[in-house]
């Protein structure tokens, strides 16, 4: 009797579909199996009534079948041979016989599409019981082969059990997020544990430890999805095999309460935990994805305390904790100055680091610019120049980690560094201030290229730069957007998010830096803009400034704050767009002022605001129009400002924030008296002006302007064209990558390497200031000024004293027989690539063998955007046979491999 089968109500209800279906109408169905029922008497099967009845005998299966009415049918389950029944039980039975009960045979009928069972789903005999057994209506998902399969079939009965819908692809993955849901481990607790156990059985072999891993924490974790305790397998077994502490390997054991009490091999724990670091870096990525990973992370940091190893969630590299622990670990390596570097590759390597690195990153920034040697400078140019291609990204550093660190410990480390940073930085406000009278009048004599030697003041910007570049030959006229308020720090971020736009900068030949000028004094709106606008230090207003842009070219059209309204679904308004879009003889030079900055400097917090195209509306849309218009567009300010940074408010009668009248009271420590014609304070040509950054005169703001820190007296002059317009006004090229080289990289001394002979004075000026041995031709009219291999012009040597006597490294490498094969193979190419060589090769050494390409940009004298061609005849001319001397990955870095160079090319 134990041999006969026990009917699945699913084979049951499976079978009565069929009697009812039959076109011979039979009555009756008899089923081969045990005389048992535990399930309704009577089933209903597509609206009609079927009953199903236990046939002990034969005697009583008759009886049965009398008391029928004339329409019902009846299943009837005996375990009686056929011999035992009769023929007048078999002439009223669906086909004439008794029906055996193969499950298999019925599991097809469940899958549309599929006429037969594969053989790896036949492998699993408890299978086609579970499939009938839990078959929802209308059978399950639709089979895309004719047999169908055991991932197809099992997967989609875990699927329904688990209220996925049984279409569902299950995968690791999968299983990992949504058993994390209490529902669904209620569900899976719910299913019978041997068709729970034989399911785990088959996810682990076909979809992966990680499956069953997930399955078997569900069943035993009402509270706690698999998830945290997979990420917290991630630190119990980390990838490495160093020596577990004490606390770790205690950690191990408790935490078997959670994998139902057994436990685990440290390679599927490790599997586990490699699926769920990817997992979480994969919902991660998807901001839509956050709020599934809140709850998780805090329960597997939890789980972590609950198993006596809290500490063990700071080696995580996915838990919040773990990015606590290396942020303050860079804390620390930045008050000893001491493997920075390798702290702050700890914090990105963290999930949540690269997007919270902008304030690590810039702490590190400005710890290589406290190691980079001070630059001396004597004149008020060189004050002006050192703050716009240096002082300026120090200052927008600082912004970035004055808000940088909710943890204590962390801010107090930012805290120090600023204070070590504004102590150096005050000493070049210092400097600057005791000469402003230097600025002197820009006569028609000089040329952009005297910026080099002279400052030039606002006054002289019209005739100057925006003059030139409105006459040069097929000019289309001058957009001139005067942004009110922006430092030579907050151009930086301006500009770079200009080259969206399809436009690239273009800056004095001489300097190859973005130009700054000095603003009138006191730096203050009323009299730099006039001044600007006037081409003389004068005072003025919104009408002044208009009628004064008109009278120095005839024709052009001024719009302010209130003339920048746009109605309703427009960008601009006419009037500016038509002005935009005017003949250049029409209309020469439209000027916009755009006030956000300055209007936020007297209402909003500005510690650690970031400035960028989109956030000085409507300067995207004006961008555009000027692009679409051919203008060449001159981006500057009137005075740049200073940000309320626990500023000291002093006790005095103070004219405005930053500057008070010169009979108001000596000169004090903080301040220096201003004299001259480019003063014009309420009419005098005299003020006291505050160029120490950290006070301020009269109520707190969230900014201050009108004094004579470098912040507040350096103009940026930023001139722009579409990429497509390939000519420049005359002593004007495409701008070269304007970081420094702290910026990118540490300053390291010269590798010894380099030469045998290198002395001290060689290694020093490699330490700073990586030099270059080639320049670009100065593009005037018809010059294209983009860059060009064949522009390079070969400077003369260098005949100064301390350089090394034997040739050093590089200077062999060119002189290499090897090299000059490589140079007659490449050709054309070839030409000027010894001076790109021979400079990227220094930088390179200069900094271990790697280097950011920004850093080698900047020592070549190019824009990062042209360091593809630039890589590229590199790497022709020392790539011998394909071997990588020379390489770059993803990340930007370029690395040297130094032996291979000297193998190649038998040095």
């Amino acid at each position: 009797m134990d041999r006969i089968p026990l009917a699945s109500k699913a084979l049951v209800e499976q079978k009565a579909s069929s009697l009812i279906a039959s076109p011979t109408h039979e009555q009756i169905l008899v089923l081969r199996a045990r005389p048992e029922w535990n399930h309704d008497g009577v089933l209903s099967i597509n609206g009609q009534k079927v009953r199903v009845i236990a046939g002990i005998s034969q005697l009583g299966i008759l009886e049965s079948i009398v008391q029928l009415e004339h329409d019902e049918k009846a299943v009837i389950l005996t375990n009686r041979p056929r011999a035992d029944l009769g023929d007048t039980i078999l002439t009223l039975a669906y086909g004439q016989d008794v029906q055996i009960p193969e499950e298999w045979g019925a599991v097809p009928g469940l899958f549309a599409g599929a006429k037969e069972v594969s053989r790896d789903l036949r492998a699993h005999k408890w299978a086609a019981t579970a499939l009938l057994d839990h078959a929802p209506v209308g059978g399950w998902a639709p089979s895309q082969q004719m047999a169908v399969t055991a991932k197809h079939a099992l997967g989609g009965l875990l699927a329904h059990l688990l209220g996925f819908g049984m279409a569902t692809d299950v995968d690791q993955a999968l299983l990992l997020t949504h058993l994390d849901r209490h529902e669904a481990r209620v569900s899976w607790s719910g299913v019978d544990p041997k068709l729970r156990e034989n399911l785990i059985l088959w996810a682990g072999k076909d979809l992966g430890p990680t499956a069953a891993f997930a399955l078997r924490v569900a069943q035993h974790n009402e509270h706690i999805g698999p998830l945290p305790v997979a990420l917290a397998l991630d630190v119990l077994w980390p990838v490495t095999d160093d020596a577990a502490s004490p606390e770790q390997v205690a950690a191990r054991v408790r935490i078997e309460k959670y994998l139902g009490g057994k436990s685990i091999e440290p390679s599927e724990a490790r599997a586990v935990a490699r699926m769920a670091r990817t997992l979480v870096l994969r919902l991660d990525a998807d901001r839509g994805n956050d709020r599934a990973l809140g709850v998780p992370l805090m329960q597997a940091a939890a789980l972590l305390d609950d198993i006596g190893w809290a500490a063990g969630a700071e080696q995580s590299l996915v838990l919040h904790a773990g990015l606590l622990y290396r942020l303050r670990s860079l804390a620390n390596a930045l008050d000893r100055g001491t493997n920075y570097e390798e702290a702050l590759a700890a914090v990105l390597q963290h999930r949540e680091g690269p997007a919270s690195a902008d304030a690590p990153r810039m702490a590190v920034r400005l710890t290589r610019w406290l190691e980079t040697p001070e630059t001396t400078t004597s004149s008020l140019s060189e004050d002006l120049s050192l703050h716009v291609r240096d002082g300026s990204w120090v200052d927008d550093a600082i912004g970035s980690i004055w808000a940088g660190s909710h943890d204590p410990v962390v801010s107090d480390a930012y805290k120090r560094l600023v204070e070590k940073v504004r102590k150096i930085r005050k000493q070049r406000d210092r400097a600057a201030a005791e000469r402003l009278n230097q600025v002197r009048a820009w006569t028609s004599e000089k040329t952009i290229g005297d910026v080099s030697q002279d400052v030039m003041g606002i006054e002289d910007v019209l005739s100057a730069v925006v003059a030139p570049w409105k006459n040069r030959k097929d000019s289309a006229g001058i957009l001139l957007v005067i942004i009110d308020g922006m430092s030579a720090a907050i151009a930086h971020q301006v500009v770079s998010d200009t080259a969206q736009f399809g436009l690239m900068e273009w800056v004095p030949a001489t300097t190859k830096q973005r130009l700054g000028v000095a603003a009138a004094l006191p730096s203050l709106t009323e009299v730099s803009r006039a001044s600007l606008l006037s081409g003389r230090i004068t005072l003025g207003d919104a009408k002044t400034e208009t009628r004064q842009l008109s009278i120095a070219f005839p024709g052009s059209a001024m719009f302010h704050k209130n003339d920048l309204r746009a109605p309703a679904g427009a960008a601009l308004p006419q009037t500016v767009l038509e002005a935009i879009q005017a003949e250049p003889g029409r209309v020469p030079v439209v000027g916009i002022v755009i006030n956000a900055i300055d209007d936020a400097t007297h209402r909003n917090d500005m510690s650690a605001q970031k400035w960028g195209v989109d956030s000085l509306a409507p300067l995207p849309a004006l961008l555009r129009a000027a692009v679409a218009a051919g203008r060449t567009i001159v981006l500057t300010s009137d005075h740049g400002h200073i940000v309320e940074r626990e500023t000291q408010q002093l006790p005095s009668n103070g004219r405005d924030s930053r500057w008070r009248s010169a009979d108001s009271g000596p000169v004090q420590d903080g301040e220096v008296l201003a004299t001259g014609p480019r003063v014009s304070a309420d009419g005098a040509s005299q003020a006291i002006l505050l160029w120490s950054d950290d006070t301020h005169y009269g109520p707190r703001a969230a900014g201050y302007h009108g004094g004579a820190s470098l912040a507040e007296i350096t103009v940026p002059v930023v001139v722009l064209q579409a990429a497509t317009i390939q000519t420049g006004a005359a002593g004007w090229n495409i701008a070269p990558l304007q970081q420094p080289v702290w910026w990118n990289e540490r300053t390291s001394p010269l590798e010894e390497s380099l030469t045998e002979n290198t002395t001290p004075e060689l290694a020093k000026k490699h330490k700073s200031t990586p030099t270059t041995d080639f320049q670009f031709a100065q593009s005037g009219e018809g010059s294209d000024g983009l860059f060009d291999i064949e522009e390079v012009i070969r400077k003369e040597p260098s005949t100064g004293t301390g350089t090394a006597p034997g040739p050093d490294l590089v200077d062999r490498l060119l002189a290499s027989p090897i090299y000059a094969e490589q140079k007659t193979m490449a050709k054309k190419a070839a030409e000027g690539a010894d001076d790109l060589v021979s400079t990227a090769l220094r930088v390179l050494l200069t900094h271990s063998c790697r280097a950011h390409q920004n850093t080698v940009a900047v020592a070549v004298g190019v824009q990062a955007g042209a360091m593809s061609q630039v890589l590229a005849t590199i790497r022709r001319m020392l790539n011998v046979d394909g071997y990588a001397v020379i390489d770059s990955d993803p990340n930007g870095t370029i690395r040297l491999d130094k032996p291979l160079l000297i193998e190649q090319f038998e040095l």
